[in-house]
C-alpha cells in the first residue's frame, strides 16, 4: 500500500483534468441527439462554493442556481473553453440539456458519494444473495 500525500491524492483523483462524456437529448425534431462534453475534475471546495459565481445572498439561492453554477464551472467544450461563457448562459438551453449535463458531471464527480456506495453494495452481499436464491430455485 502506498503512503498517501496530498499531492499524490490530487494526482490520483485527477484534480484539474477532464473527462469526456457523451450526453443525449432530443433535438428540434424530437429525435435523439448525442454530443460530447468535457467535465473538469475539481476539488470539493470548488463544488461547495460554486454558487458564489451568482453573487447573491445564500438565502436566496435555489437548487436551480446550484445546478447551473456547477455546470458553469464543470462543463467545457474542450480543455480550453468553458461550455457556458457566462453564468447567465446556463439558462439558454433546455431543461433536458441541463439535466443531461448535470448527470454526466455527477457520474464523474459523484457529488454525494452515492455512485461509489451503490456500486459497492451491488458488488457485495447483494449479488451473492441473489446468486444463492437462484441456485436454491
Amino acid at each position: 500500500m502506498a503512503k498517501l500525500t496530498l499531492k499524490d491524492t490530487k494526482k490520483q483523483l485527477g484534480i484539474g483534468t477532464f473527462v469526456e462524456k457523451t450526453i443525449k437529448f432530443r433535438d428540434k425534431n424530437g429525435e435523439e441527439f448525442e454530443g460530447e462534453i468535457f467535465v473538469k475534475i475539481v476539488p470539493h471546495d470548488d463544488i461547495a462554493h460554486a454558487t458564489n459565481v451568482w453573487g447573491i445572498d445564500k438565502g436566496e439561492l435555489t437548487v436551480d442556481h446550484y445546478r447551473k453554477a456547477l455546470l458553469f464551472q464543470l462543463i467545457h467544450e474542450d480543455e480550453k473553453a468553458k461550455f457556458f461563457p457566462k453564468i447567465t448562459d446556463t439558462g439558454s438551453v433546455s431543461t433536458e440539456v441541463i439535466d443531461a449535463m448535470y448527470r454526466a458531471a455527477d457520474e464523474v464527480l459523484d457529488f454525494a458519494g452515492k455512485n461509489w456506495i451503490s456500486a459497492q453494495m451491488k458488488n457485495s452481499g447483494a449479488n451473492s444473495s441473489s446468486m444463492e436464491s437462484a441456485e436454491e430455485q
